[in-house]
């Protein structure tokens, strides 16, 4: 995962990720990737810290449903 622009680590802009969610899409920054290959669905070929990203933000769209703001 190669950090964005202007990226704050532990913050999360949830504008952003709400808007891309909205429109069918997961946030590009929010899909590891390794030597270039979306490895998103291999949890054994991410690392620790991208497993743990990954389950952040799976958290965080679980919690958007429920508040229904997707």
């Amino acid at each position: 995962m190669d950090p964005r622009a202007n990226a704050v680590p532990g913050r999360v802009d949830e504008r952003l990720e709400l808007t891309y969610l909205r429109a069918g899409a997961e946030p590009p920054w929010e899909r590891p990737h390794r030597d270039g290959v979306d490895i998103t669905d291999h949890p054994d070929m991410q690392t620790p810290y991208q497993r743990q990203r990954r389950a952040e933000y799976v958290s965080r769209v679980e919690g958007y449903r429920e508040h229904r703001l997707i």
